[in-house]
């Protein structure tokens, strides 16, 4: 058996604004007593006061000014808005100026660095398999001293051994012969 549980909607809604109406609440009260606390001090009490005195003064200021010349006051503030607006566009456009320049002059610069890397990079590939061949015919030019030496030697050996035994035998022939005999 299963049970249907329903929710109403507005206890939900009450229930989120009573806890959105204590969170802001409780911020305005943090806020109240950490005013009041730092109002302890007696540094703070001095700037607090001067800076409320000081924008009483330029309200005060502005408020006469606009009873006085609304349209001044309104031109003026056109004026200031048009310069400052002017100021921004001239710094925009400094900045789009600097951001083509560096994205073109950098960009191929790296560009240009990376092409010459490959280069290079092929450029070392290639030297690393001319030196692979010459190795390698340095090494067969090796082997075949190594053998013209090795057929040698053995050419030489059985000379040699060749000799020795023609005169060994011509040795061992005048051994047989006893000196007075003929024959």
């Amino acid at each position: 058996m299963t049970q249907t549980i329903s929710y109403n909607d507005t206890n939900v809604a009450t229930n989120e604004e009573e806890k959105n109406g204590k969170l802001v609440k409780g911020m305005v009260l943090g806020a109240v007593v950490g005013g009041a606390l730092a109002m302890l001090d007696s540094n703070t009490r001095q700037k607090v006061a001067s800076n409320t005195r000081t924008m009483k003064d330029s309200t005060m200021d502005m408020v006469g000014q606009v009873k006085n010349d609304p349209s001044g006051v309104k031109n003026d503030l056109q004026d200031r808005l048009k310069s400052a607006s002017s100021v921004l566009k001239e710094a925009i456009n400094d900045a789009q100026n600097l951001y083509e320049k560096v994205n073109g002059d950098i960009v191929e610069q790296v560009n240009q660095v990376k092409d010459e890397s490959n280069e290079i990079l092929s450029s070392a590939k290639d030297a690393t398999s001319d030196l692979k061949e010459i190795g390698g015919k340095v090494k067969e030019a090796g082997e075949e001293v190594m053998d013209e030496n090795s057929t040698q030697s053995s050419s030489n050996t059985t000379s040699g051994s060749t000799t020795n035994n023609s005169t060994n035998t011509s040795t061992n022939n005048n051994d047989s012969k006893i000196p007075g005999q003929l024959g």
